[in-house]
Parts: structure tokens; C-alpha cells; sequence
């Protein structure tokens, strides 16, 4: 799965590139909004880490979930307060973080749990889609692969058979 890194201090996020690049997640380093919006013009997002100064205006937070309902966004913020966090969670974010190295493996396990999170979804989707295989969409709803590509619509994966537990 993609994960978008929104950053200007490459340096300092290197090493949690790193760490997630281990854990199988493809990582994409973006140093602004205007760069994230205009991916997001043509492809769908899983997951979007960026400085709370990014997203804490939710202009770029509104209009990836706009674009991207299914996405789990993390703030990362070089000063954390209780009203910042309180702030983005109302607001729809997943998580909040300081950006700070010591918190990177924190980091890595939230975006984890959101891929674990996703992965569910996905499972839901597939097995709440009823279908008899008589090709009466109608009525049966859609088939397995119409339930992959509306999934995939949303997030830009096709359904993960494994990591869930």
C-alpha cells in the first residue's frame, strides 16, 4: 500500500521513510499541498502523513477525502497540544503525532493498523456482497470483482487476501 509523506524537512523524515519502506509500504515524499492535490487529480491515496501545518487548515485534508473517502490521514506536528490533537481527530484525521524520531516506530504501527483497518473493510465489502453467480446483478447485487473495483474506486488497491489476522 501507498503511504504519502507531506514534508518539507526531507532529513529529518528520511529515517521514517525508511522505517515504513521496511515494513512493504510503497513510500511517496511530496513537499506540499499543492503536490498531494495534484496527485490526487489522477490517482487515490490509502494514507497521507503530513505536518499539522499542512493539514491542521483541512483545506488539503477536506479535499483528499473528497477525492479519497476510504483515506486514513496522520498528523505529524512539530508542536503537539492537546487542542491540535483534539482539533484533528474531530476532524477526521486517524491520528496525531509529534514529529519527533522517537516516535517514528509509533508512527509505523499506526499506519499498520490502518492498513489492518483497510484490509477489514475490504473483507466486509467482499462478504457482505451478495451474489449467486447467475449474472442477476439486480438483484444479487454485484459480483466479487465489481466489489473490488468499486473498492478500489475509493482507495486504489485491489482488495489484500493477506495481513489480516
Amino acid at each position: 500500500m501507498r503511504v504519502i509523506i507531506v514534508g518539507r524537512d526531507r532529513e529529518l523524515l528520511e529515517p521514517l521513510i525508511d522505517k515504513l519502506t521496511e515494513h512493504g509500504f510503497e513510500v511517496m515524499a511530496m513537499e506540499n499541498s499543492s503536490a498531494v492535490l495534484s496527485y490526487i487529480k489522477q490517482n487515490s491515496i490509502q494514507f497521507l502523513l503530513a505536518d499539522s501545518t499542512l493539514l491542521m487548515g483541512h483545506t488539503l485534508a477536506r479535499e483528499v477525502l473528497n477525492r479519497c473517502p476510504l483515506a486514513r490521514m496522520i498528523v505529524i506536528s512539530a508542536n503537539p497540544s492537546l487542542l491540535g490533537m483534539i482539533e484533528a481527530i474531530s476532524n477526521g484525521l486517524a491520528d496525531y503525532f509529534p514529529r519527533r524520531p522517537e516516535y517514528f516506530n509509533d508512527i509505523v504501527r499506526a499506519v499498520m493498523a490502518e492498513r489492518e483497518r483497510i484490509i477489514r473493510w475490504q473483507h466486509i465489502l467482499l462478504a457482505d456482497t451478495p451474489h449467486s453467480g447467475d449474472g442477476d446483478e439486480a438483484e444479487n447485487g454485484p459480483s466479487p470483482n465489481e466489489a473490488d473495483d468499486e473498492f478500489s474506486q475509493y482507495t486504489g488497491e485491489q482488495p489484500d487476501e493477506g495481513h489480516l489476522h
